[in-house]
């Protein structure tokens, strides 16, 4: 009984922006076709976040590797996490310039390395070290985003990177063996002051797995998420609540807003069922349920 969900952000688009566009939804589509191929192949629920959050990263119309906001400094500053719930190992990220795939260095830390988190000039260090890909920083920039980065500057104001509604994106699976995984990655807000840490690479706030109840992967205000602990909450309204995966799934968003905080999850319990809820306008989201198709939704339509 495979499932699959990934989201590409969850915003609020400027009036008269179209945030519709079909190339977001083929991008979508094309990402989770090949991750349920994967996953129907018999790989691991670890394997097929892996690669379906480093194939979003790879698409500058998100907000994660190439196409990742900027920061004050004008630079992308990159955050990941990635977490098994089989073993409840996990691998994150943060600050991350200079590796191709920050998914893929949080993967690393996670097996390769006696530590759970690396930051800044360490954490590209260790990617270096693990011999991952590395990049020039300018690898990563698109005019759009220096753009947006210019007029957060005239205004004087941070704008999340789902006001854009392009923001962080992530997966959650569980695999033919019944095993679960989440991964997120994220450039974070325009115009953030450098070093800024948002909910992505913090295990039970933006990213969680455990094979006992749940993957999920958020999106949004990420102060409110890890206020919120969304990720670890959801876990333990299952666990120990004894609630449905909508109960806990829309009592967790709904604690976030209680924080002023917009955006949406994905998740997928131990039996299979899959939550996509958010609280702002949109959610770019794609998702194979137990019929085994996969569909696209960005609005409250689906």
């Amino acid at each position: 009984m495979i499932r699959l969900a990934l989201h590409g952000g969850a915003g609020d688009p400027a009036p008269g922006v179209t945030a519709d566009q079909p190339e977001h939804r083929a991008a979508l589509q094309r990402i989770a076709e090949e991750g349920r191929a994967m996953l129907s192949a018999g790989r691991s629920a670890v394997d097929v976040v892996e690669r379906v959050v480093e194939l979003l990263e790879l698409c500058p119309l998100f907000n994660a590797g190439v196409g990742a906001v900027l920061n004050a400094d004008g630079h992308a500053e990159l955050d990941a996490a990635i977490m098994d719930g089989c073993s409840r190992a996990a691998g994150a990220v943060t600050g991350v310039m200079r590796t191709r795939s920050p998914v893929r260095l949080a993967r690393a830390v996670m097996e390769r390395s006696p530590h759970l988190m690396f930051a800044g000039a360490g954490a590209d260090a260790v990617g270096r070290e693990l011999g991952l890909p590395v990049v020039d920083p300018g690898y990563f920039v698109i005019d759009e985003r220096v753009q947006q980065l210019e007029q957060a500057r005239k205004a004087g104001v941070i704008v999340l990177d789902h006001d854009s509604a392009f923001g962080t994106v992530g997966a959650v699976a569980r695999d033919a063996q019944g095993h679960l995984a989440a991964s997120t990655s994220t450039g974070g807000l325009t115009n953030k002051r450098p070093g800024r840490v948002g909910d992505t690479p913090i295990i039970g706030a933006g990213t969680y797995a455990d094979d006992r109840s749940v993957a999920v992967s958020c999106t949004g205000t990420g102060e409110c998420f890890m206020r919120a602990a969304a990720g670890y909450q959801i876990h333990a309204r299952l666990t120990w609540a004894g609630e449905d995966l909508k109960t806990a799934t829309q009592a967790a968003l709904a604690d976030v807003k209680g924080q002023n905080g917009r955006g949406g999850l994905i998740a997928i319990d131990r039996d299979g069922h899959i939550e996509l809820p958010f609280n702002s306008h949109l959610m770019y989201r794609a998702w194979v349920g137990s019929d085994g198709l996969v569909r696209v939704g960005i609005g409250p339509e689906a």
